[in-house]
């Protein structure tokens, strides 16, 4: 449903977002097949399809887990999502439902070498991208997605589409080699 990648950063395993619970187990038997264990999550915002697998993946792994500051009370279970104004968004955010998982650190305390955290709100409120320098690559979860040739922002899920414009100029701006997006395909640059 959504993606999720798996990077390493130094000597530290990095997940990127968690997928929807049914993705949970999927993300744990990838790890065991590669007989290692994520030592960091970072999770991009608080919709299901990012943060479903979540609680599975740190019951088994116990990894440090850092949240978008704006969005940790929806992560540990004490708010609700605040849906988009889309019907489509509002009946998702009606019955979806992630189990809460209260260790997780605002991502503001974020310090791993080679990876930087950038506000691209606009999407949900806190959204938040991930770069690293090393790969010249910026991880995005929803804030941009590639329709056609179009570099695009989800309107119906987006819940300040004027922010999230301002957000996908940032991003562009920034000229990464990649654009690794929640959904769709990867957007690849002249300098990659």
């Amino acid at each position: 449903m959504a993606h999720c990648y798996a990077v390493k950063a130094g000597d530290r395993n990095i997940l990127i977002d968690a997928g929807m619970k049914s993705s949970g187990r999927k993300i744990i038997e990838f790890y065991e097949n590669m007989k290692t264990r994520p030592d960091v999550v970072l999770i991009t915002h608080y919709h299901p399809d990012h943060i479903g697998g979540l609680a599975i993946i740190v019951s088994r792994f116990s990894p440090s887990v850092y949240v978008p500051d704006l969005e940790m009370d929806v992560v540990r279970g004490k708010a609700r999502v605040k849906p988009a104004k889309s019907i489509i968004s509002r009946m998702v955010a009606g019955f979806s439902k992630t189990e809460p998982v209260s260790e997780v650190h605002p991502v503001s305390e974020l310090n791993l070498e080679g990876i930087s955290h950038i506000a691209t709100h606009g999407h949900t409120p806190g959204s938040t991208s991930y770069y690293m320098k090393k790969y010249d690559a910026i991880f995005v979860g929803d804030a941009l997605l590639k329709r056609g040739s179009e570099i695009a922002v989800n309107k119906a899920f987006t819940i300040d589409y004027e922010e999230a414009l301002r957000s996908k100029e940032k991003i562009l701006g920034m000229k990464p080699s990649w654009i690794l997006p929640g959904h769709g395909s990867v957007i690849q640059f002249g300098n990659a």
